[in-house]
């Protein structure tokens, strides 16, 4: 469940009172229209027979309700949840057969735990709202885009949790077995005196329907070849390509995986079939892993190393805490083991987390006490 926290009455109060005589209602009239209104069927999408939302929609429905600057999203923890690899992992078809050539799968869960804040149009804070999602990424060639994926959809998922709070316009009513028709339609602390009389704003936005960010799969296939796709069985050669480029030929003699890359754009572009594809892709996880195992095999610097350093260069920074956690998550070291700050040893992913959500509060508290001070003084 979301915890909403009302300001206090003294700053945000509705309405002119004996002490604000000068303040701004928290809501425009504008504003208050939009939210008792019903969403529009356009931002709705189904999947699996459920309606939901997508979280980039999401945000601009934020955007035009509260302005830009006119609410906040803040990380509050964001935690590995699971990590699980299976190697020489067999996709399966719907009968439970296996296809396709083996690979090394990812498995990723993350937590996380945010609050959305919105403003009125002086900038004062009217409510906020925490709430918290799991996400997921399933079977996923590579442990970085593994890590990345589980992420960006806990975090979008909490953030949907969060603004659900707002009423129908951020998805209320499809709790209501999917209904589009609006479900609050009415608010004693907002009574249709103050928005029904208002005009829409001219003009309306006329929005063609919301489509899906690019899926998982979608994601892995333009970055990384090596996710197979499809059975990598021969295909003739008339099948490959329009213009007859081989392709395949050309991968097998690419020195490395980031050329076989281009080399897999370049047949998708031009028209090749999936299974020689496939193929290509095959190729190019081949000597991915090969410059992986070359890499293991030198006698560089332990990567956790180079992390522990660069996070106590950045421990006063919470963009830059966050940015060696993804790329902690991208090297495949997460769950390292390494010296506490306060002592005994934690897993480095645990860490910076913790670390990160604490200087967000600082901050967030930073910024109240400062708005405190200015509110006091007027």
């Amino acid at each position: 469940m979301a915890d909403a926290i009302e300001a206090p009455a003294s700053s945000t109060a509705e309405g002119p009172t004996s002490h604000t005589q000068n303040q701004a209602p928290r809501l425009t009239a504008y504003q208050l229209r939009m939210l008792h209104g019903g969403i529009n069927p356009k931002r709705v999408r189904t999947l699996n027979k459920l309606s939901h939302l997508e979280a980039w929609d999401v945000r601009r429905q934020l955007l035009r309700i509260f302005g830009f600057g006119g609410y906040s999203v803040e990380t509050l923890s964001l935690d590995l949840v699971h990590e699980n690899r299976q190697d020489n992992f067999r996709k399966k078809n719907k009968q439970g057969e296996p296809y396709g050539n083996a690979y090394t799968a990812w498995t990723i869960v993350y937590r996380a735990q945010i609050r959305l804040t919105v403003f009125d149009t002086t900038g004062r804070e009217i409510c906020h709202w925490e709430d918290g999602a799991a996400g997921d990424a399933i079977n996923q060639p590579s442990v970085g885009d593994a890590h990345d994926m589980a992420m960006k959809t806990s975090l979008s998922q909490a953030l949907k949790r969060c603004a659900v709070n707002l009423g129908d316009q951020f998805g209320l009513s499809l709790y209501n077995d999917g209904s589009r028709d609006a479900v609050v339609n009415f608010s004693a602390a907002h009574p249709p005196m103050e928005w029904k009389q208002q005009p829409p704003p001219e003009p309306e936005p006329e929005d063609p329907p919301v489509q899906a960010e690019p899926s998982a799969q979608q994601e892995v296939e333009d970055s990384a070849p090596a996710a197979v796709v499809a059975p990598a069985a021969p295909v003739p050669q008339a099948a490959t390509a329009a213009d007859g480029r081989d392709y395949l030929h050309e991968a097998h003699s690419a020195p490395d995986a980031e050329t076989v890359r281009a080399i897999y754009r370049d047949a998708k572009n031009d028209g090749a079939v999936p299974e020689y594809l496939a193929q290509i892709a095959h190729v190019g996880q081949a000597k991915a892993s090969q410059s992986a195992q070359a890499a293991a095999a030198s006698d560089g610097p332990d990567p956790i190393d180079q992390l522990m350093s660069q996070a106590v260069k950045h421990w006063t920074d919470h963009m830059e805490l966050t940015k060696d956690l993804a790329e902690a998550g991208r090297r495949n070291q997460m769950l390292r083991e390494v010296d506490g700050p306060t002592g005994g040893t934690v897993q480095f992913g645990t860490m910076l987390t913790a670390r990160i959500a604490e200087l967000k509060e600082q901050a967030r508290q930073a910024e109240l006490n400062g708005r405190s001070s200015v509110s006091n003084a007027a």
